[in-house]
């Protein structure tokens, strides 16, 4: 690094907190090297508290702006870690600086260890640890919460000797003593002692700021900042604060102002950035060791494995014998490429994994990206798509002419992933494996909220705000950009002077680093061990986590394995595990070898009956199914690839659909039909792109490969170069120049829409694989889907809906019958024991434990008997009873309730009494005679209802909206599940009953408001509602079995959609005027149920007309009963109902 030559030694900041001192630096790089290098800094170093999550951000930004980066630490120490009595001894802080590539890896085993043995609040090391890795490294005394300056302030001097002394005889010269110029009287005083204490024993003394923000203007800012994490706010004077505003940047010129004395402390520094020469390697691969036995190198292994799997793949048939010869030939091509670029030990590594997880059982997807156009990768079984079928183009992962690391991501069943990363951990050993960090920042809605709450302004003021503040395609705009182009922001801020502050204060930590957490997907496997060039630390669930992101791990040459966890994989597992259990030997299905020309299939893709079904289930990709009507398998990849805001925006997928349907397709060349035929003459994958440069100007495939990457980024030079070299091929096939022109513009206009056919390829699979298990066997798709989701109180609700619309009956739970989780048998799908409020997994085992053991439960009694009693206690009984588990006992619920204290003294003395008997001669448990149990009437519906809503958190039976569905057909009410489509606020109306209800007042007191959760038959939506409307529409709330209807407006959000009301009705009222249909089949038309259906009209006298529709062999006859009008209450629909049957009754 040229930097590093040539210092003239000026003043330079060695202690500086970025913002990865999370919430409490506030300097970002971007904007510390232009103010550096205007005060004419040479370096600058880097120094955040407790971790290294900035060094290499810092350390490219450093050198891209011509400064020298010095990488160090602001570590937290104590004299000795006690591990039994963390809390034991003093934590103090202590700045370190690595001088060379041993100092960093020292610094990185440091902050390493810090995390993983001595955190206690704050990750730790201590003085053992610190000399165990010394070399290296520089260290400066510290701040005022250093060891030495605590010894200063106790008046010990003796103390502050020894410290000083202890360090000079761990580090020699790489020992200074530290004066900082932040102002403070208590700063000054230990600068003082400092002077004294480096005199005495002759230890040079270093001038350095604490810079924790950039500017004296940033200190308010700062302030905020340091109030967002602590969660105070500005108006609170006991708050954690820095004393004055003198921690920034300053330049030379301040700090000889204000340190006046310590002028040769101020040089210092340029002779301490002179010995600091620490540069980051960046050269070549780390690939994880695969070991071969027996010798071979891994290109021997690799390609004999390879060679291997392919011949036992033709033999089994799976690939036909008269093609093994273009199979055989383009898995060479692939071995010859990947060992040329030295990644046959990537594949070994992969394949072993992936492996590893599918004789464990472990479910692993078909692959995804562009690993699923390797052959080499399909037959080593690291995809499941033979890409040969699909012209799925191999250059388009590995491209020879373009050396880059092989990326192969993949989909792990969500519940195994976390085992096939023990299994990668065991085997390369746990100092060479972590999950990648990722960082979370403040966007500018998330900013303004948080200094919102830090002044103290009205959450509904800032609200109007953020909710102004414009979002596209998940990305937010920034504050600046939301103030240009939102004109009623910008109007509402220059009207208040606390919101102009709040602009002000939140502006300079928009996109600031907030926390530290662990990617969702990324591992990273090594060579060597991880913390001598990373450093790690432990995340939430005490994961093992580099401190640097992906980005960073790549560059520096390790290797990224993305393992994703997919829960449809876990859905597709558990619907083959319940299909395997319904049908036995019959039902031993293999999802890899389904045919994929199943019309079955295909209709029900075309139908939009695609809850649950991979990547299909929006309601837009719902739409675009329904349009095109796919018929194989080609048509899904294409809609999986089309399915995006650009060929959606520019017409591309309308087009495609026409074609499709019978519009002429032409093609460019009659040599390009092959190409383009699976796609109707139409640019949509990218394979086609670098096909079509291959057929029409001879382009290599890794030639077409650089130039698919060209067209996507559009460098004018480069697209230049691109186009003469398309022509002069295409010229020398004898194409002429405005055929070739006509292409070339073609490819570049589809380029930016054309998508990876071999993602979409190994997608599809999942997707048809989804429909297949939906369309053939849907009560165990539907049953697992809901298992998987069962954490999701929406999707439940909308699988239950679906459900039914299918003709599955979705069942309570039952003692008999149920398992743990959902199940499926006989066309239903039952509750599982464990979704039952009150019932844990003991009394879940217990019961499952007794019913195998002794069969099914004949009568309570007996399960009295056969489970456990330490299971059995009140709350148990009463939550099975309301939940319905006993119901296929016999006994009603009211019944059983009403008996519950008999049924538990019955169970304390029959178990009692079978122990007792174990040591008798004769059976005291036979002597006991069955108790009797109340009989009662079985609760009405809306007991049962809110019963099983209590106990399961859904409504089995039936659900409160279901009896007026047709009211709402002629309402325009929308579902919840529409809501979510919405992206504009807007005045809407919902139907559904209150799932939760929270009443609180406003901080002056004088006002109320209510959070209340509205269920409907797709879902739920967040209700926010004030004053007076909650006040007269309270008892309407807290009913939460009789639904409601709300008007309001709907404010869409980031991930999920508010609603504020301003209406509030009983659906009941929307029944007024309607005509009642009452029907009588040949089943029911009997003397008796005429003359009660006459009793039960009288009794509800009303206004609603009734229809009575009589239906016989020779039609229908249709009776109004002008005499008996009737009033139309939920007792009067259960009667008719209750008499004639569910569904006899019907509104108009």
């Amino acid at each position: 690094m040229d930097i590093i030559e040539g210092m003239s030694g000026g003043f330079v900041h060695l202690h500086l907190h970025s913002q990865y001192s999370l919430l409490d630096g506030a300097i970002k790089f971007d904007d510390l090297f232009p103010q550096a290098k205007e005060f004419g800094m040479e370096a600058v170093a880097l120094t955040d508290h407790g971790n290294l999550f900035g060094a290499y951000d810092f350390y490219k930004s450093a050198v891209g702006a011509g400064i020298k980066p010095i990488i160090g630490c602001e570590l937290y120490i104590t004299p000795k870690l006690n591990r039994d009595n963390p809390s034991d001894g003093k934590t103090h802080h202590l700045t370190v600086l690595s001088m060379n590539r041993e100092g960093y890896r020292n610094l990185s085993q440091l902050v390493t260890k810090a995390y993983f043995d001595g955190f206690y609040r704050r990750p730790r090391i201590d003085h053992e640890l610190l000399d165990r890795h010394r070399e290296g490294l520089i260290v400066l005394s510290g701040c005022l919460n250093s060891e030495l300056s605590k010894a200063i302030f106790s008046k010990d001097m003796n103390a502050a000797l020894g410290v000083a002394s202890m360090y000079r005889e761990m580090f020699g010269d790489r020992y200074y003593l530290e004066v900082q110029a932040t102002g403070l009287p208590e700063q000054k005083r230990v600068n003082k002692k400092v002077k004294e204490i480096g005199e005495k024993l002759n230890i040079p003394v270093v001038a350095t700021n604490d810079c924790h923000f950039l500017r004296q203007s940033d200190s308010r800012p700062h302030d905020a900042l340091l109030c967002i994490q602590t969660g105070s706010s500005l108006q609170d004077e006991n708050r954690f604060k820095f004393q004055g505003d003198q921690y920034y940047l300053k330049s030379e010129g301040e700090m000889l102002r204000d340190l006046e004395g310590f002028e040769d402390a101020i040089r210092m520094t340029g002779e301490i950035a002179k010995r600091c020469n620490f540069e980051f390697e960046r050269d070549g691969y780390k690939l994880p060791e695969f070991e071969v036995e027996g010798g071979k190198s891994l290109d021997e292994h690799m390609a004999e494995l390879a060679r291997q799997r392919l011949a036992e793949r033709v033999k089994s048939g799976e690939i036909p014998e008269e093609k093994s010869g273009e199979y055989t030939e383009r898995l060479e091509t692939e071995i010859e490429i990947i060992q040329k670029m030295g990644f046959s030990g990537y594949f070994l590594v992969v394949a072993d994994f992936i492996n590893y997880a599918k004789s464990n059982g472990i479910p692993v997807g078909p692959g995804r990206g562009s690993a699923a156009g390797s052959l080499v990768a399909y037959i080593l079984g690291i995809t499941g798509v033979d890409p040969i079928p699909y012209n799925l183009i191999f250059e388009r992962f590995l491209n020879p002419e373009r050396v880059s690391m092989p990326d192969i991501d993949i989909d792990f069943c969500a519940e195994g992933r976390d085992e096939v990363i023990r299994y990668v951990t065991r085997k390369y050993g746990e100092d060479k494996v972590a999950q990648i960090g990722t960082f979370g920042t403040m966007s500018a809605k998330a900013v303004v909220k948080d200094v919102g709450r830090v002044l103290g302004i009205p959450y509904a003021d800032v609200d109007k705000v953020t909710k102004l503040i414009p979002s596209f395609r998940g990305k937010v705009f920034s504050i600046d950009k939301a103030l240009e182009s939102v004109p009623e922001m910008r109007k509402l801020i220059e009207g208040s002077p606390q919101l102009q502050e709040l602009i002000e204060l939140a502006r300079p930590l928009e996109n600031m680093v907030r926390h530290s957490s662990t990617h969702a997907a990324g591992i990273v496997i090594a060579n060597e061990p991880l913390a001598d060039h990373i450093p790690l630390y432990k995340g939430a669930n005490n994961e093992i986590v580099t401190q640097f992101d992906m980005t960073t791990v790549e560059e520096l040459g390790f290797v990224k394995f993305d393992f994703l966890g997919l829960k449809t994989l876990t859905v597709i597992d558990k619907a083959l595990k319940l299909i395997k259990e319904n049908y036995g030997g019959d039902g031993i299905l293999d999802i890899n070898k389904i045919p994929l020309d199943d019309q079955a299939v295909y209709s029900l893709l075309a139908s939009g009956k695609t809850r649950g079904i991979f990547q299909i289930e929006s309601s837009g990709m719902k739409e675009l199914l329904a349009k095109l009507q796919p018929t194989d398998f080609e048509d899904i990849i294409a809609v999986l690839a089309l399915y995006r805001p650009g060929p959606l925006d520019s017409g591309m997928v309308d087009e495609y659909i026409s074609r499709k349907h019978g519009k002429k397709v032409q093609y460019p060349l009659p040599e390009l039909q092959e190409v383009l035929k699976d796609t109707y003459g139409l640019f949509v994958y990218q394979e086609q792109i670098m096909k079509t440069a291959s057929v029409v100007a001879s382009y290599s495939l890794g030639e077409a490969d650089l130039l698919r990457r060209a067209m996507g980024k559009k460098k004018p030079e480069e697209m230049k170069a691109q186009r003469e070299r398309f022509l002069t091929g295409a010229k020398e096939k004898g194409i002429k120049d405005k055929k070739a022109e006509e292409i070339f513009d073609a490819m570049e206009k589809f380029a930016e829409y054309s998508f990876n056919k071999s993602h979409s390829t190994a997608y599809a699979l999942i997707t048809y694989q989804t429909a297949y298990l939906k369309t053939h066997y849907p009560a165990e798709f539907m049953a697992a889907l809901m298992s998987v989701e069962s954490g999701n109180t929406d999707k439940v609700i909308s699988s239950i809906t679906e459900c039914k619309q299918m003709g599955i009956p979705v069942l309570a739970p039952d003692v008999n019958v149920s398992l743990d989780g959902f199940t499926a048998s006989n066309g239903s799908i039952r509750f599982g024991l464990a979704a039952i409020k009150n019932v844990g997994e003991g009394t879940v085992e217990a019961i499952i434990n007794a019913r195998r053991e002794k069969g099914k439960f004949s009568s309570i009694f007996e399960f009295c008997e056969n489970v456990e009693a330490r299971r059995l206690n009140r709350r148990t009984f009463e939550s099975l009873i309301k939940s319905g588990a006993f119901d296929s006992l016999g006994v009603n619920r009211a019944s059983l309730m009403e008996s519950l204290d008999t049924l538990l003294s019955y169970t304390s003395i029959r178990q009692k009494s079978s122990v007792d008997g174990q040591h008798s001669l004769f059976s005291l448990s036979d002597a006991i005679a069955l108790p009797k149990l109340a009989e009662l009437e079985e609760w009405g519906e809306k007991e049962l209802l809110k019963n099983e809503m209590d106990m399961l958190g859904f409504y089995v039976t039936s659900h409160p909206l279901t009896k007026y569905l047709s009211e709402l057909g002629k309402a325009s009410i929308i579902d919840t599940e529409s809501l979510l489509e919405i992206k504009e606020k807007q005045e809407v109306t919902v139907a559904g009953v209150v799932r939760t209800l929270t009443v609180k007042h406003t901080k002056s007191g004088t006002g109320i408001f209510g959070n209340l959760t509205i269920e409907d038959l797709n879902g739920s939506i967040e209700i926010v509602i004030f004053n007076d409307l909650l006040r007269k529409s309270l008892h309407l709330l807290e009913d939460k079995i009789e639904p409601v209807i709300i008007k309001g407006v709907l404010e869409p959000g980031e991930d999920r959609v508010k609603m504020r009301a301003v209406e509030i009705m009983p659906i009941k009222g929307m029944r007024s005027g309607s005509t009642v249909h009452i029907s009588l089949g040949n089943g029911s038309l009997r003397e008796e149920n005429l003359v009660r259906l006459k009793e039960i009209l009288n009794s509800y006298p009303g206004q609603a007309l009734v229809h009575v529709h009589l239906e016989t062999d020779h039609g229908e006859a249709v009776i109004e009963v002008e005499d008996n009008r009737v009033d139309i209450e939920d007792n009067f629909i259960y009667e008719v109902e209750s008499l004639l049957g569910k569904n006899s009754l019907r509104l108009s």
